[in-house]
């Protein structure tokens, strides 16, 4: 049978994985949520400007 907790007690790290880690934690990655935002953000300006300044495309 397994022991869990002295499994635990003898487990180290791979130096790899932690090197990938901190590569993939200290990339600024955008995912798609992030890029649907901008867009939005940025339409939405868009539409603001066209308003203000009385011209609106159709």
């Amino acid at each position: 049978m397994i022991v869990f907790e002295e499994e635990l007690k003898r487990f180290q790290p791979i130096p790899e994985v932690s090197q990938a880690e901190e590569a993939i934690y200290n990339n600024d990655l955008r995912d798609i949520s992030d890029i649907i935002t901008q867009v939005t953000a940025e339409l939405k300006g868009a539409a603001m400007d066209a308003k203000l300044t009385g011209r609106v495309r159709r």
